[in-house]
């Protein structure tokens, strides 16, 4: 980026920048959602005149492309049941020179309502109170108090008697947001005035202590200093995007589909139908399929992806949209800049196919591991915009010309997707990557021969998989299932991709088989066969390389391979005993019970090492691991 400034402004200048309006908001940030006690955390700092950490600024035209407002906090009107914003200044009013805050909304709110006075009037709502500086205080944490509106009308602080009285001192700023001093003079001076007291004047050590406590927080508040960093009106909105990857310092990120949220929502506002982008992707996760997958609130940037992905798959798509000026003669990426060009037709086609979109997801998961599972449990997410591409593709954009069938798409997609997570090919440069191989996946298929049989599909498939960019043969990755499958101190999509089966094979508990623990979330509780406690008591030297927790070796304990679905409950009971103990007493020796241990990769080998005890625990470790891995080099296969 270029001709970046940084500079540094103090409170009062930044109360007069939030309530002139020269600092604005764009309308796709997060509602204020501190609380109270984070509120006072920064204020202490302030008082303490301790760093407070950095807002990001962005300078706009005069006629910015973005919804900007003042900031705000939600309120009613106390005359009506109407609710809304309540603004810091006069909304409509715009100076000559504005900027846009990209991060640090969350603390110029907070300093707007404890510096400013900034609060709601309506006494129902939470941020209806005031904070106030308690000369009295002996320990840091109560220097600060926040009350609520009702209990500042029972106390009747509203005077300045009364907060003499009671030591309760406002720190908002009275008669203008430069008049800081006057506005602490004028307490202090008040703390040693007879008049202010309706009883006995305390002794002169309160006194003092009282409008020391006053000065000090003077002072600090006037050599407080919020760093700023701005960035010229010269960058383009896709160019903002990337900052956002970095900003998180308030703990309520700005994502890309902040962004295009508020894009396309001014773009079709006034249309029949506004497209509320944030709220379509939360409707979205009521469907079959989409649980755990879509939400607005944890990564949702997947579903602008997906639709990013459809149009770089599709041979005839609506033009891309124009991104502060810049014209994209096409969508190639899943990069932030392309995610805000898609066109408001593009997202009214994806919107319009919802039950298709969801029919995706699902058959997503049970194509590559024949069950449910969410986005958490997924090695790499981005995976799944290479197969919505081609779904989208085959069903809009065919013209019923597309020889290969959706069997054939998933049982390659399905070899392609633990090649992939063994590989770790999506660790960097997915963005790209993901649209590198939608374009050759769609040449793969359509180049296919209907005529083939099963088999030469199948090597043809293989050869095609084996020839994209950095994909490591299946013979190499043997070492990297192992880990993921043996080691607990494993990280990242092979943590992950060692998992993900049991929890997709999650079904029925193995204690009670009659219990259902499938979860159409996705979520499945795995807890360890050999508990963790059990562990510890009966490691010895023998067993000290599967029983011991270290850091530094293969963590067998936390492994996949002693780990199975279980639910809570008998969990309890499973852990109060050995595993041989457990098999015995919890009577699980059924053929539903063998069953279920054979779906769980425990067959009879394993089963019998549990219950011969201690000195078979890694005999029954190794004979697992090898099932799990078994089966995900058989997933690998087409």
């Amino acid at each position: 980026m270029s001709s970046i400034e940084v500079k540094s402004i103090d409170i009062p200048t930044l109360l007069t920048n939030l309530h002139s309006g020269e600092w604005l908001t764009p309308e796709f940030q997060r509602d204020f959602v501190w609380t109270p006690a984070q509120i006072v955390s920064l204020v202490n700092s302030i008082l303490d005149a301790k760093p407070i950490g950095m807002a990001t600024i962005w300078q706009q035209e005069e006629e910015s492309e973005l919804p900007l407002e003042h900031i705000s906090i939600n309120d009613r009107d106390p005359e009506s049941t109407k609710s809304g914003p309540r603004f810091f200044g006069e909304n409509e009013k715009r100076p000559g020179r504005y900027f846009a805050i990209l991060d640090g909304k969350q603390r110029s709110t907070s300093i707007a309502m404890v510096f400013g006075g900034l609060k709601a009037r309506s006494g129902t709502y939470k941020h209806s109170g005031a904070y106030f500086l308690n000369a009295d205080f002996d320990d840091l944490q109560d220097r600060v108090q926040y009350l609520s509106k009702s209990e500042i009308e029972r106390r009747q602080l509203t005077t300045l008697p009364a907060y003499v009285q009671q030591a309760l001192f406002p720190l908002a700023i009275s008669g203008g947001f430069n008049k800081l001093s006057q506005h602490f003079f004028k307490m202090i001076s008040a703390v040693d005035v007879r008049d202010n007291y309706t009883e006995e004047m305390p002794q002169q050590e309160t006194i003092d202590k009282r409008q020391e406590a006053l000065q000090s927080a003077h002072d600090g508040i006037n050599q407080s200093l919020l760093a700023v960093y701005i960035v010229p009106k010269t960058e383009t909105l896709g160019d903002i995007c990337d900052i956002f990857e970095v900003l998180n310092t308030t703990g309520t990120k700005v994502t890309t589909v902040d962004l295009i949220h508020a894009s396309i929502y001014a773009e079709t506002s006034q249309t029949k139908a506004p497209i509320l982008l944030r709220e379509e992707i939360d409707l979205l996760s009521e469907l079959d399929g989409m649980q755990e997958w879509s939400t607005s609130s944890y990564r949702p940037e997947l579903i602008a992806q997906n639709v990013a992905a459809s149009q770089i798959a599709l041979d005839r798509k609506h033009d891309p949209r124009s991104v502060t000026g810049r014209k994209l003669t096409k969508i190639s990426s899943i990069k932030s800049s392309d995610l805000l060009a898609i066109s408001s037709a593009s997202w009214r086609d994806f919107f319009k196919q919802k039950e298709f979109v969801a029919s995706c997801f699902l058959d997503f998961q049970i194509a590559v591991a024949g069950g449910r599972f969410g986005i958490k449990q997924c090695p790499y997410p981005a995976m799944f915009n290479i197969y919505f591409a081609l779904r989208w593709y085959h069903e809009f954009d065919s013209g019923g010309e597309i020889s290969w069938s959706i069997q054939q798409l998933n049982d390659l997609f399905r070899a392609f997707f633990w090649r992939n997570t063994f590989s770790r090919r999506y660790d960097q440069g997915f963005l790209t990557r993901v649209s590198v191989d939608i374009v050759e996946f769609k040449e793969f298929l359509n180049s296919s021969d209907p005529n083939d049989n099963d088999q030469i599909w199948a090597n043809a498939a293989d050869k095609f998989l084996k020839s994209l960019a950095q994909m490591a043969s299946v013979e190499s990755m043997n070492e990297q299932i192992s880990e993921a499958v043996r080691d607990g101190n494993t990280r990242g999509a092979l943590r992950l991709g060692g998992l993900l089966l049991l929890h997709t094979r999650a079904d029925r508990d193995i204690v009670d088989p009659n219990q259902d623990i499938s979860h159409i979330l996705g979520v499945h509780e795995l807890h360890h066969i050999l508990p963790k406690s059990w562990c510890k008591d009966n490691a010895t030297s023998e067993n000290a390389h599967y029983l011991r927790s270290r850091s530094d070796e293969p963590n067998w304990v936390e492994a996949p391979a002693n780990l199975i679905p279980m639910a809570s409950k008998s969990n309890k009971a499973w852990n109060t005993r050995s595993p041989k103990t457990a098999i015995e007493e919890l009577d699980l020796n059924s053929a539903s019970h063998a069953e279920l241990f054979e779906r769980y990769f425990v067959d009879q080998e394993c089963l019998q090492y549990l219950k011969n005890g201690v000195g078979s625990v890694g005999s029954f470790l190794e004979a697992r691991a090898v099932i799990i891995e078994n089966e995900i080099k058989r997933l690998m296969q087409v």
